[in-house]
């Protein structure tokens, strides 16, 4: 499985895949940002499976 975070300036839309195409948008995965109340949110390509962090953070 591709654990590679790969980090994307975010423009108007971030819908289609720029490594396979896949048109249709995308998972969610949270990781803690330290020990802090803050989860990093990270979007998965369900087709390749890439990680992608366009900047998105959350508080608990």
């Amino acid at each position: 499985m591709i654990t590679e975070v790969n980090k994307i300036k975010m423009e108007t839309e971030f819908r289609i895949c720029p490594h396979c195409g896949y048109e249709d948008g995308f998972h969610s995965m949270f990781e803690r940002i330290d020990e802090s109340e803050k989860l990093s949110w990270k979007l998965i390509c369900p087709s390749c499976h890439w990680i992608f962090d366009i900047g998105l953070s959350v508080s608990l």
